[in-house]
């Protein structure tokens, strides 16, 4: 029985076509594996990330910086011309002003919240009232717009996590009573 030229040429395009439909499933099916794999990496890098940023939050020096900015800071302020004008000019030992590091820190956080490298949800999970009160603190004292006068940019990262943590918990929620950020730092420093 003679093979036909037709033939053999029609089930060489189908073994082909064959062939090139495994070679695109098993690409897809490498596609995915390295997406999950890439997933898998980003997330274990957060969680790394992330840990750190908590650890620096919780060390007894930032616990200690909330506590000054809750219950001194305004008092500070008022009746000490020469840290008021230390801190509203980022002038002198900028060591004495705890409230600068944990503005700082929050201004970090921002930051990699802005750019991906922090997953807002895990940081607003664990967000603390304190962190807020800092901020409504240091604006209310005018510390910002101090600040802002030397680098308009100055605490935009901290400022923009702070509408995002009000924007995702439903809108802006009253300030904390001075009575509740005591009871939180109480807590926080025994290790609630």
């Amino acid at each position: 029985m003679p093979v036909s030229w037709e033939a053999l040429t029609a089930v060489a395009s189908l073994l082909s076509s064959l062939a090139v439909l495994a070679a695109v499933l098993i690409a897809v099916r490498q596609v995915r594996v390295g997406a999950a794999q890439v997933d898998h990496l980003r997330r274990a890098t957060q969680l790394d990330g992330t840990m750190k940023v908590f650890a620096m939050l919780t060390t007894p020096e930032q616990r200690e910086a909330r506590r000054f900015i809750v219950e001194d800071l305004s008092d500070r302020c008022r009746d000490d011309a020469v840290y008021r004008e230390e801190l509203f000019n980022l002038r002198g030992d900028m060591r004495a002003h705890r409230e600068l590091a944990v503005m700082s820190l929050l201004e970090m956080i921002g930051i990699y919240v802005k750019h991906g490298l922090l997953d807002p949800e895990i940081v607003f999970d664990y967000w603390i009232p304190s962190n807020t009160a800092t901020w409504r603190i240091a604006e209310s004292l005018g510390v910002v717009a101090a600040n802002r006068r030397i680098d308009p940019a100055m605490w935009e990262n901290f400022e923009y996590l702070i509408g995002l943590y009000e924007h995702t918990r439903s809108g802006p929620r009253p300030a904390a009573e001075p009575q509740d950020l005591r009871n939180e730092l109480v807590a926080e420093s025994s290790g609630d």
